[in-house]
């Protein structure tokens, strides 16, 4: 039976002991001072006693040793699931950024709004949710960060997440702090490491999806990079783990003079007469792992190239749709859209005929079933697509960590929808559905 959102609020007592409104009690098949567990997040259940109130029916009176020892505080709104005389409270979400700073406005860089508005719709939505760094190792409890509109941000202890919602980059390990009590139990990674790139493509070729992705291959060799520039006469050379156009390499090829031009912080550029050595490319490249990807003719918006990101999102449902579309323009041809490299963003409905619209969304939700049944508990991607001059969409990248920069740009309103789609999509996978009963 599921009940909520409840507000808890503290209560002056020293048993533990927690009061419920009495037509909930009686919706249980509880009678008064029965013996209960009660469990939040995926941290270990606490023996109680369950008295009934006449009060608010929103609201759930705990004493304050409960509070402190489930990692709880007084107004934290949660949904309660009752299965006999066991109680569950949640869902529970931990957000995973990066250590905050040390000025409190901007906390978490640029990522603080974005984080300040996860928090403030979760507790709507009767969700905990919090933000998590890395915990110490050895700590022996678990504590996060809470925003206040009065208070600002807060460290506070908090119980260990259903989900955990990662925003950080790939290469920052998993919090030791959100690791289960046992083995077999985890919270659900709502945006998990999805691998590199060249596994990406192959799984979508696998699927069906050959024909929407470009010519692709691992450089495994300067050999292998020199035939593909022969070959297409344009390549681009991507970081296999690459995110935000960081790390790209543009190439060409003309009477056996070889440019590249890499992007990045620091741009730099320069010419190879005749193909490279791999000494040459290590220079340039460093010694990460790269693709060689063809370089596609895309359409063009007034002079400057464009392609697409689509975001897509599991639903209270489970089920994936289309949340945004978005053109992204470039400066120059060919080059990155992306825009920490200075692209603009338009709404793709501004671009496409219905006709193109449709097919490309059809093919980013066809791309995230697949990999969404790689990764069951995904919450969303970011599909980059282009569509070349004969009409045909390609698949260019796809991201589990999608920013919401474009979306704050085309329609404030489409933001707010991406944070929601997501915590709904928790409330479904975790069992705590909003459904309340009549009393």
């Amino acid at each position: 039976m599921l009940e909520g959102p409840l507000r808890l609020e503290s209560l002056v007592h020293t048993q533990p002991v927690v009061y419920v409104a009495a037509p909930l009690m009686r919706r249980a098949g509880m009678r008064q001072g029965a013996s209960a567990e009660i469990r939040v997040g995926l941290g270990p259940p606490l023996a109680v006693q369950v008295r009934s109130h006449v009060l608010d029916p929103n609201v759930m009176l705990v004493a304050r040793p409960v509070l402190r020892k489930l990692g709880l505080q007084r107004g934290d709104r949660l949904h309660a699931q009752w299965d006999g005389t066991r109680l569950r409270l949640g869902p529970v979400v931990a957000i995973w950024l990066p250590p905050p700073r040390s000025s409190p406005p901007i906390a978490f860089g640029a990522q603080t709004a974005w984080a300040r508005d996860v928090l403030a719709l979760a507790r709507d939505s009767g969700i905990l949710a919090y933000i998590t760094e890395q915990p110490p190792r050895g700590g022996t409890r678990t504590f996060g960060w809470s925003w206040a509109r009065r208070s600002g941000w807060i460290r506070r202890p908090v119980p260990p997440p259903h989900a955990l919602w990662r925003r950080v980059e790939r290469n920052q390990r998993r919090p030791i702090g959100l690791q289960a009590d046992s083995p077999e139990e985890g919270p659900l990674l709502l945006s998990p490491d999805i691998g590199d790139k060249w596994n990406i493509y192959k799984l979508l070729i696998d699927a069906g999806l050959g024909d929407h992705v470009p010519w692709t291959r691992p450089v495994d060799s300067v050999r292998e990079l020199a035939r593909a520039l022969r070959r297409f006469g344009t390549v681009f050379a991507k970081p296999r783990r690459g995110s935000r156009g960081e790390g790209l390499i543009l190439l060409s090829e003309e009477g056996g003079r070889f440019r590249w031009y890499r992007y990045g912080r620091r741009e730099q550029r320069g010419v190879w007469n005749g193909a490279p050595t791999r000494a040459q490319w290590l220079d340039v490249a460093g010694r990460q792992p790269y693709l060689i990807q063809q370089a596609m003719d895309t359409l063009h918006l007034d002079g400057r190239p464009v392609d697409f990101r689509w975001l897509v999102q599991r639903d209270g449902r489970g089920i994936w749709s289309e949340t945004a579309a978005a053109a992204r323009c470039g400066l120059e041809t060919p080059g990155p859209t992306n825009l920490s490299r200075g692209g603009a963003v338009r709404p793709a409905r501004d671009v496409l005929d219905p006709e193109d619209a449709e097919s490309g969304r059809q093919l980013a939700l066809a791309a995230a079933d697949v990999v969404g049944k790689v990764y069951p508990t995904l919450a969303e991607l970011g599909i980059d697509m282009l569509l070349d001059v004969g009409r045909r969409w390609w698949i260019l990248d796809i991201n589990p960590r999608p920013g919401r920069r474009i979306l704050r740009l085309i329609d404030p309103e489409l933001r707010e929808l991406s944070i929601q789609k997501p915590l709904e999509y928790v409330k479904y996978a975790t069992g705590f559905a909003e459904i309340r009963s009549e009393e």
